[in-house]
């Protein structure tokens, strides 16, 4: 018999050992809990930061994968990102969390440059194959492509949109507390899995044409779980487990896929609030849409520990500097205070003689050099070339023959009355019940709206131990500086840079990244604005979790229209009038329901009771005013397990004052 986390397996189970405090070579890492292994990116130098920041922008150029060869545009665009200002890469790079190490000059030199022109030469042959571009790619990479979604599947969403806010009409389903701003046409959070509600089965039995008329209303009310240390965990690892990160109340709900002898992947069960037979066109739009997100998700999202070395980058480009202690006078231009002449003490009126207390037991040339030394940025090394080809049989189609993925469809709307759309918080994906480990975004439409990005930031170790090691008793102010953040007691957190969300744009990235949307507004304040997109996100191939193959679509509006659809004006007096009052407020609008309501066949009292009761009973689904209730409830639940986790993030500290 099938079981999952939450039925049949304990809430928080995990592959191997079932914990992510451990995971093996098949998991693949969750960025909710720093903690978790394969979550965490090593520091990166400032150096490297600006220039994944430069390729990011210089992949951004239409042409580029061509221009990138021509020796003159590339003389061109390496002088461009030469003449971006210090100032500007350092506030865009440097971890603002704490105090800010003061400016590093020369951020970018010739041989950054010479070395970002190899890398994305690299790249650009990468992207005649495929479409794709390796990008913000360290540690943990993302990918976007401008062209792998052709014009006609550009068109079939836009008509699934279309169709989909046509059939809202008056009544758009606004996200709460989201200021009437984003109109939600599928999301997660209505109608999820509620524990101790939903009705579920343990074998996977609800296909998609037949999710309402054979299954609805049907299976057994799922218990709700409890979260308990199962004995193969050892207490010391259980305790680092944060609760919050799991809901014993909600749990989204994933569409199955099944690979076909063509080797594509076809929905196995409906999506969850995209009716399956209204909307059989949908489906086989968003089937094709996965086809394009999986390569992106071969390249950036990859278990832990790889049995290759291919796909996405995983490291840094630029080592840690084999001596970085302060004392080294290699770091430091000019390297000592012998090296300086102090300039001539000019008199004057006023003028504060106080000495600066990091002066105390300093010579006046020791002070001077101090206040005026610059560090030297580590040497980019000689390039190596990235190998971003995924072999044959470490593909996701290759590997599974079963995915899991959670759909969203959204348009924020922004209207002459509102001035802009606010920023988003920093965030990853889903709780852990939903195991969700990457996303794809396809930005599909943007009319009279200002462009807007996705910023990327990794949590880091706090301690850093090689780093400490070798620089000696707070001698660590070049560190800081060539790493751009503080040391002393700020949160460990690496800014990545940011991305684009233009029209027509896949973007992909695994769920350890902490991602943030950028504010935007209108163009034009005479008019409306909007931006659309859909999201998938890939649940844990190694973790099957419930999904809608389980449970019957709780949608009651949807069952009560499936066995009314051959109810005419002719026989319209043969509904029973309870039945039909009850379908009213479900399905307004009904002209044969409303007819029925009014003149349909009375009942007797006790029948009368007996199927109202039915009718209010939980086995014909929820109701919406139910699911939008447990729908903020869900956002509130999530919404204190967000707040938990950044304060967990924001308590990972680096602390260099004491070894």
């Amino acid at each position: 018999m099938p079981t999952y986390p939450g039925l049949g397996r304990y809430l928080h189970w995990c592959p191997e050992r079932g914990s992510r405090m451990h995971t093996g070579i098949n998991s693949y890492p969750i960025g909710i809990d720093s903690d978790s292994i394969g979550a965490n990116s090593e520091m990166l130098l400032v150096r490297e930061v600006a220039m994944m920041v430069v390729m990011e922008l210089l992949t951004d150029k239409p042409d580029f994968h061509v221009k990138i060869f021509d020796d003159e545009i590339v003389k061109k665009w390496k002088a461009e990102a030469l003449a971006i200002p210090d100032e500007q890469l350092y506030q865009q790079i440097a971890n603002h969390l704490g105090r800010l190490p003061p400016l590093p000059k020369g951020i970018l030199d010739e041989d950054c440059l010479d070395y970002c022109i190899h890398e994305l030469r690299a790249k650009a042959e990468f992207f005649k194959k495929t479409g794709l571009i390796p990008t913000m790619d360290a540690c943990a990479s993302a990918c976007k492509s401008d062209t792998i979604v052709d014009d006609s599947l550009k068109e079939e969403l836009r008509a699934a949109f279309v169709k989909l806010k046509e059939e809202q009409g008056e009544n758009p389903d606004w996200h709460p507390r989201s200021h009437d701003q984003v109109q939600d046409l599928v999301h997660p959070s209505l109608y999820p899995l509620v524990y101790g509600k939903t009705r579920v089965f343990t074998d996977e039995v609800v296909g998609v044409e037949d999710a309402i008329d054979k299954w609805a209303g049907k299976g057994e009310v799922i218990p709700k779980p409890t979260i308990e240390r199962p004995q193969s965990q050892p207490e010391w690892e259980w305790r680092q487990v944060e609760p919050s990160f799991w809901s014993t109340r909600y749990q989204w709900l994933p569409a199955n896929l099944q690979r076909q002898a063509d080797g594509r992947f076809k929905f196995t069960s409906y999506i969850n609030n995209l009716h399956p037979t209204k909307h059989a066109d949908i489906y086989a739009t968003i089937e094709k849409l996965v086809e394009k997100a999986l390569p992106a998700w071969d390249l950036c999202v990859t278990p832990y520990e790889r049995a290759t070395s291919n796909g996405g980058r995983n490291s840094q480009r630029i080592p840690e500097p084999a001596d970085p202690s302060d004392e080294s006078e290699e770091n430091w231009d000019p390297p000592s205070a012998d090296h300086i002449d102090l300039p001539q003490k000019v008199d004057s009126e006023g003028e504060d003689e106080s000495e600066d207390e990091d002066d105390y037991g300093r010579t006046p040339k020791e002070a001077e050099w101090h206040r005026i030394r610059r560090p030297i940025h580590p040497k980019p090394p000689p390039f190596q070339a990235w190998n971003y080809e995924v072999d044959v049989g470490n593909r996701l189609r290759d590997t599974y023959d079963r995915l899991q993925v959670i759909v969203k469809m959204a348009s924020i709307e922004i209207a002459t009355n509102q001035v802009e759309f606010p920023p988003g918080n920093w965030h990853v994906e889903g709780q852990m019940n939903e195991h969700i480990v990457g996303t794809a975004l396809y930005y599909l439409d943007s009319e009279n709206v200002t462009p807007s990005y996705l910023d990327f930031r990794m949590p880091t170790s706090y301690d850093q131990d090689d780093l400490q090691m070798k620089v000696g008793q707070d001698q660590f102010d070049y560190v800081e500086r060539v790493y751009g953040t503080d040391l002393k007691q700020t949160t460990a957190m690496q800014y990545y840079g940011r991305i684009e969300t233009k029209e027509g744009r896949l973007l992909a990235f695994p769920n350890v990244f902490h991602h943030r949307v950028s504010d935007f507004e209108r163009v034009d304040e005479t008019k409306p604005g909007h931006r659309r997109f859909i999201a998938l996100w890939l649940v844990d191939p190694e973790t099957r979790i419930i999904s809608t193959a389980n449970v019957p679509p709780q949608q009651q509006s949807w069952w009560l229209e499936n066995t009314f659809q051959h109810a005419t004006e002719e026989n319209a007096g043969n509904i029973p009038q309870v039945i039909a009052e009850h379908m009213k407020e479900r399905i307004p609008g009904n002209q044969i329901i409303d007819s029925a309501a009014s003149a349909g066949k009375s009942l007797p009292a006790e029948l009368t009771d007996m199927i109202k009761q039915e009718l209010e009973g939980e086995s014909l689904g929820m109701t919406l005013e139910e699911a939008k209730e447990h729908r903020l409830k869900l956002m509130d639940i999530r919404s204190r397990a967000h707040d938990t986790a950044e304060q967990r993030w924001n308590r990972n500290e680096y602390f260099f004052c004491e070894h």
